[in-house]
């Protein structure tokens, strides 16, 4: 049935597409300098440099005018504004995230996990989303592709990739300096230095600075929930000794100290509430009213994460005639560190005196810190990076050529242990009655009522785990031109992956878990693409492309058995189909672009997530066959001079066709003895349904001491669960955020050009959740919120 309105969806849009070719141009008005028609964008998603509108892929380009406009100085920011791009901050470090592409997600951010979307920084393949959200110094331009990504890339993906794209050393001495200051004590400075070309070297030297204070006050220390330091410097060295010839080298280097958003209690189950003691209540009553507004807690850790990243790459391009062969070679190495010992490090409250009964009187007096769970963190990864391309073109330039070959080797490690509160009549509840007595402290040693109304810490197992993963790959793809306006591309790839992991699964006191166990396991694949790219007129373009996306199998880190650990789970297949279209219409004043697509799953990677007396742990399991569909759209119009308009929409479905596992009673959280079950039917999707921005801008008439612009933008994401599984209290409202910006540019100052601008972001300052996790049969829920209205001034001197 779906394939039916598919295949109806194909036929309407082709259909809007052919009526659109006919429209009738607008004259184009010259009269004022400001621009009438759109500008050409150009992107090397195909590895060559193209224009957007002629490369037959979902993707969207932001350069850097864009960038600077919507105030993207980290990835995560820029995912507001593409369609079916959501990155998610995890809880307790400001440096997680999760990344997804058409719902498709990253099961868990674990560092044993292959992530659904490849990031790639000039063509290095960056390893891990985790510590990638840092200051992305002298950004250019990103690149979002859409879809499975394997025939032209050095990683495998199932979901996407994002190219981050940084500015080149120039042949000519230059000078940038952008200051920006704001609210909550935000401040920022970048300065950059081109050195001009002597001999055959040039340089860019760029330095980056920035601080932010967090949204709210910690009465326990000075730093507060969510703020952050940073700096980052960054060193390109070109050297072209011949015409032919040129190597960059490139050397970053980032460190961010933070606090983790604040974990706010949102939610306790009621049985938990009527059984727990003093703390349990005072969670239960504290989480009954909306705390989302609540800006003043007590954190007694310092509870900051320090967070470095060293990575240097060497880039080789050769250019002959008809072939150009280029080499990526990288190294990069990411190490954080974050308090994790105190007990009132993560998801900690100020007492106020109020109970389940609001108003009865205060289980605890008021002021008293509580806190019923935190997570410490160590983290380390390195990676080594090969790539060998070749690109060129054949038979009278009728046939355009990639080939690469691909090697990755990566060590991961992490140290994550976790504490939790729960009430001990459910904690122990399965106990026979005189060991209930005993862990209750019961005289008698006969009272059945024993551990209702007192709490007990759980301690978790301090999950330690590593990894030694390598990756090997051969990949081609080749276009052919059948006519003048029709390409048909094939592409193919092979890729293999090994794994070899360790785990060390103990308690913080009590001497048990699981000794250290090892696992390891490889994987292999052939994948495979066809396109077809119809060019219908000079200005409108349609494609229809099948593609095959492959991630790696591997280990649950956070498995609490030996088994679980070294029973590895499966890799996860897709089957992409997808129509697209791309037009320039009405003298280049319109741009339409849209995809609609289908994919097919394999044995999907979902995090499963658990919880009861031993703590909590989760694993990721395969579900078995699934299917999405869903269309983006992308239309950018000037209706009159001056004035530009870009809408964003996208829409994803994904269904479960079989999931069969453990049944989680969204009620109480406990797994349902009955075993497993098909939850096909009522299983979650993470990402939302829904994503879309609208950005309208006005460009004044210029004026003789520089040019005037206005914009105003809105944001949505819609409705998300933040874990596949059926945990109750684990939604999020949609979202929507509203930003505005006026600036005045092109300002002639000391021989340089200045622009000045002023910026607010969620200017109604609206309360979004950021992240939530339900912990199920512990009882409890929480949830990070995303910062609230800020607002500031940006002054940059080009020279």
């Amino acid at each position: 049935m779906k394939n039916v309105r598919i295949g109806l969806q194909l036929t309407t849009l082709a259909s809007v597409v052919a009526a659109l070719v006919s429209a009738p141009g607008f004259a184009q008005d010259e009269s004022s300098g400001r621009s009438m028609v759109l500008e050409e964008v150009l992107v090397t998603a195909q590895k060559r440099e193209e224009s957007l509108q002629n490369t037959p892929i979902s993707i969207t380009a932001l350069g850097k005018d864009a960038l600077e406009g919507m105030g993207v100085y980290e990835a995560q920011t820029a995912g507001d504004y593409i369609p079916n791009l959501v990155i998610q901050q995890q809880p307790g470090t400001k440096d997680n995230y999760a990344i997804s592409i058409r719902q498709v997600a990253t099961a868990e951010t674990s560092l044993l996990n292959d992530g659904t979307v490849a990031l790639y920084s000039d063509g290095v393949y960056l390893g891990r989303s985790t510590g990638a959200a840092f200051d992305l110094v002298e950004l250019e331009r990103i690149e979002v592709l859409r879809g499975p990504q394997g025939t032209l890339y050095g990683r495998n993906t199932i979901g996407g990739a994002i190219n981050l794209i940084t500015a080149k050393p120039t042949d000519e001495f230059g000078f940038r300096q952008q200051l920006s200051t704001g609210n909550r004590g935000y401040f920022r400075s970048v300065t950059s230095v081109d050195t001009g070309k002597f001999g055959d070297f040039s340089v860019k030297l760029s330095y980056a600075m920035a601080e932010k204070d967090g949204n709210v006050t910690n009465s326990a220390h000075n730093n507060s929930p969510g703020e952050t330091e940073s700096d980052a410097a960054r060193v390109a060295l070109r050297w072209t000794p011949t015409e032919s010839f040129t190597a960059d080298y490139v050397y970053d280097y980032s460190k961010r100290r933070s606090n983790p958003s604040l974990f706010q209690i949102t939610k306790v189950r009621d049985l938990h509430a009527s059984m727990g003691g003093a703390i349990t209540q005072q969670a239960a009553a504290y989480a009954s009213r909306d705390r989302k507004s609540k800006l003043s807690f007590h954190i007694s850790s310092d509870n900051n994460t320090s967070s470095d990243i060293d990575a240097h790459s060497l880039t080789l391009e050769w250019a002959l005639d008809n072939v150009t062969f280029k080499s990526i070679t990288a190294y990069r190495d990411w190490e954080s560190e974050g308090n994790g010992s105190s007990s009132n490090e993560f998801g900690s409250f100020l007492a106020d005196g109020a109970t389940v009964l609001d108003g009865a009187g205060g289980m605890l007096p008021a002021g008293t810190p509580v806190a019923v769970f935190n997570a410490g963190r160590i983290s380390e990864a390195d990676q080594f990076s090969q790539e060998i391309q070749a690109m060129g073109t054949a038979m009278n330039d009728k046939l355009k050529y990639t080939v690469g070959l691909f090697y990755f080797d990566e060590t991961v490690y992490e140290d994550n242990p976790q504490q939790f509160m729960m009430p001990a009549a459910i904690a122990y509840g399965a106990q026979p009655q005189v060991v209930q007595s005993f862990l209750c402290m019961d005289p008698t040693f006969s009272n059945p009522y024993a551990c209702v109304g007192k709490d007990t810490v759980l301690y978790a197992p301090i999950f330690i785990y590593g990894s030694d993963n390598k990756s090997k790959a051969v990949y081609g793809q080749f276009t052919y031109s059948l006519t003048d306006r029709l390409d048909a591309t094939l592409g193919v790839r092979y890729s293999e992956d090994e794994k070899d992991v360790f785990l060390e699964n103990s308690t913080i006191i009590r001497d048990e878990g699981i000794e250290r166990v090892t696992a390891d396991n490889d994987w292999d694949n052939v994948s495979t693409a066809f396109t077809l790219n119809y060019q219908w007129t000079d200005d409108v373009s349609i494609y229809a492309s099948y593609s095959e996306g492959y991630r790696s199998g591997g280990f649950s880190a956070r498995a609490t058995t030996a088994d679980a650990f070294q029973t590895p789970f499966d890799e996860e297949l897709v089957t992409s189909y997808e129509f697209g279209w791309k037009a320039d219409l009405f003298d280049n004043r319109v741009r339409f672009n849209g995809a609609i697509y289908h994919y097919d799953y394999e044995d999907a990677q979902i995090n499963q997530f658990t919880a009861g007396a031993g703590g909590a742990s989760s694993k990721v399991v395969n579900a078995g066959e699934s299917e999405a569909d869903g269309i983006e759209v992308e239309i950018t119009a000037i209706p009159i001079e001056g004035l530009t308009i870009t809408a964003a929409y996208g829409y994803s479905d994904f269904e479960y066709n079989s999931f069969v596992t453990t049944y989680q009673d969204p009620d109480t959280g406990f797994s349902d003895p009955s075993g497993n079950i098909d939850i096909a039917d009522i299983a979650k999707v993470q990402p939302p349904k829904q994503t879309g921005s609208l950005i309208v801008q006005y460009d004044f008439e210029p004026f003789s001491f520089g040019q005037l612009s206005a914009r105003i933008d809105n944001t949505y994401t819609g409705k998300r669960n933040y874990h596949a599984m059926l945990n109750k209290f684990n939604e999020s409202g949609a979202a929507s955020l509203i930003n505005a910006r006026v600036s005045l540019a092109g300002i002639s100052i000391a021989g340089g050009n200045l622009d000045i601008a002023a910026w607010g972001k969620n200017i109604t300052n609206e309360r979004n959740r950021e992240f939530g996790i339900d912990f199920a049969a512990l009882g409890f829920a929480g949830n990070s919120y995303k910062e609230m209205a800020s607002y500031g001034i940006d002054l940059v001197f080009d020279y």
